[in-house]
């Protein structure tokens, strides 16, 4: 009995041994199989993609002469791939510019996966990249010869005319294909942003301060003093030179980032003071206002200022650039006091309503 126990026993440890044994290798073989089906993962994780360890040092264009240090952007990840990278940009000066403003949706690139950033833009692209960043939706009727009604870019014309930032040229032309100079596209810029009480010398110390026509000087200057279209390193302005897509990009997405940009907005207050904004639609001045006065300054409508305020007392207009006023109440006496610098192309006014000019560059 003792011996079989002792066999027993023993046949026992014998089998745990060996049962011990094929745990081992078969948590080797575990192990092995993991570390092979694994490596992959594990290298994934603990590799730094180059990307996010390096600075992207990128030199401004000759345009914006200061040098900038950008930290490059986080690696695009792949339901984002097609929207924002593209196979063009990588060291390009305007890359994060690029990426940045094709996540804010106003300019895409092409379908071959290119941005073409150092192509020129044409008139007509232009006006559709500022009317995109700015959500213009007013239109105006056009009768361009060298623009028709099936012409993709007919619709954009008709914003951008409505929204002051184009007009044509004296012939009924408006040359749609022409790639858009720089002193033209600081004329369009002028017209989107609110530029009162921006101090400086703008472009007049830059060299061929005298080869800017006369028509574009003053918007030049006011971009200019803005920061959104400087000079080149050398000291020109080269004021002809066509526009790139790439500088073209960088000027509307600073022009988003730097003004302050409503949507349409109402004036309800009595006595209310609205200043330095650029509004897209039409400015409202509400019956609300009472008879008190309502004062503007440095505003810029994208659209109309209109007058519903029956009882209002009047209007102060300083630095303000508007398609038009209209007064909606035939009978409202109100009184338009326009001070320095104010541009309104038409007005719809009662024969009440009287209009003051007291300050200087008034054109109403």
């Amino acid at each position: 009995m003792y011996v079989y126990i002792l066999h027993t026993e023993t046949r026992r440890t014998k089998l745990k041994r060996i049962i011990n044994k094929i745990s081992v290798m078969a948590l080797c073989v575990t192990l092995s199989i993991n570390t092979v089906a694994y490596a992959g993962v594990l290298d994934t994780i603990t590799e730094s993609p180059q990307e996010n360890t390096q600075a992207d040092n990128e030199t401004s264009p000759a345009s914006t002469p200061e040098t900038t240090t950008e930290t490059a952007a986080p690696a695009v990840t792949a339901e984002t791939y097609s929207k924002t990278s593209f196979s063009d940009i990588n060291g390009h000066w305007a890359k994060s510019w690029i990426e940045k403003s094709v996540k804010m949706g106003f300019v895409s690139g092409y379908e071959d996966g290119t941005f073409k950033p150092d192509r020129t833009i044409t008139r007509a692209e232009f006006s559709k990249l500022i009317n995109n960043a700015l959500n213009t939706n007013k239109k105006a009727s056009i009768n361009f010869t060298d623009v028709g009604g099936k012409d993709w870019f007919y619709e954009e014309i008709q914003k951008s005319v409505a929204s002051g930032f184009f007009s044509g040229y004296e012939n009924n032309t408006f040359r749609p294909s022409n790639p858009i100079k720089r002193e033209e596209a600081a004329k369009v810029v002028s017209s989107a942003i609110a530029t009162g009480g921006i101090e400086g010398e703008g472009a007049t110390l830059l060299s061929d301060y005298g080869t800017i026509q006369e028509w574009a000087k003053i918007s030049v200057n006011s971009v200019y003093n803005k920061g959104y279209i400087l000079g080149y390193p050398e000291g020109t302005y080269r004021p002809s030179k066509a526009l790139t897509r790439a500088e073209a990009v960088k000027i509307i997405y600073e022009i988003i980032e730097n003004e302050n940009i409503e949507l349409g907005f109402n004036i309800t207050n009595y006595n209310e003071a609205y200043s330095s904004a650029v509004v897209v639609g039409d400015l409202n001045i509400l019956d609300s206002v009472g008879t008190g006065n309502v004062t503007l300054k440095n505003i810029v409508v994208l659209g109309d200022i209109v007058v519903s305020a029956t009882r209002i007392s009047s209007i102060q207009l300083t630095d303000v650039k508007a398609r038009s006023i209209i007064v909606t109440d035939g009978s409202n006496p109100v009184k338009i006091i326009c001070n320095d610098n104010v541009s309104i192309s038409a007005t719809k006014l009662p024969s009440a309503a009287i209009i003051q000019r007291i300050g200087s560059n008034v054109n109403i």
